[in-house]
């Protein structure tokens, strides 16, 4: 069922369909929660939240109403500020190697560079919401800094899907603000479509996963 409705929402921004996508895209994220609840024995009331802040950003993006784009991003920061908090709950004791640390300086200073990128040629679009649009990208910033670091401290399955599901959600939400803010493009919109289906499914992955720690010791 995940896989039908997922493909028809990818279809409905190819075929530029918003009826298909206005009835299908609200049924993704239920389906990802029952995928959750049938996989533990213990539902986290905190990770519901976080599913059910990503459920209604869908539909105040789908809804068109009045400010609607403030809701959606007032939605999204607050599942990533959630999501800082799974961060700090799977925290364990640094323990870099050096090629640890190169890989760390290197992966910082390109995100670094993506990230202003973004802001640059977005800025001047954002209008009345840059403040907000500004707030946004400098938490996504530090969420993925954040996920990466912890992957390479920890190495466990749980951590690798935490990364993954928050590289998602940068890929999409950077496809989004160019679309929107730069370069409007279908292309992008199939991009954001497919990634933020693969954001909110990783995340899911990371909740059922293991905790145990794969990095060898030296």
């Amino acid at each position: 069922m995940l896989l039908i409705t997922g493909g028809l929402c990818v279809l409905s921004t190819i075929l530029q369909n918003p009826t298909i996508e206005f009835y299908v895209k609200p049924m993704t994220v239920p389906l990802f929660f029952m995928l959750y609840w049938f996989n533990v024995d213990k539902v986290d009331p905190l990770f519901v939240v976080v599913l059910s802040l990503c459920f209604l950003g869908d539909i105040f993006l789908l809804t068109g109403i009045e400010n609607g784009f403030r809701y959606v991003l007032l939605s999204y920061t607050l599942c990533y500020f959630v999501l800082f908090y799974f961060l700090y709950k799977n925290h364990k004791p640094i323990d870099y190697s050096s090629t640890d640390v190169i890989y760390l300086v290197v992966f910082f200073v390109f995100w670094t560079i993506i990230t202003y990128a973004i802001f640059v040629v977005t800025n001047q679009n954002m209008g009345d919401i840059k403040p907000f649009g500004v707030a946004y990208l400098i938490i996504l910033y530090a969420l993925l800094i954040g996920a990466i670091f912890q992957y390479i401290n920890i190495r466990s399955p749980k951590s690798l899907w935490f990364a993954i599901a928050i590289l998602n959600f940068v890929i999409s939400d950077a496809c989004f603000a160019l679309d929107r803010f730069y370069v409007p493009s279908l292309e992008l919109r199939i991009i954001n479509s497919i990634y933020q289906l693969l954001a909110v499914f990783f995340l899911v992955k990371f909740k059922i996963s293991s905790a145990d720690p794969l990095k060898i010791k030296n």
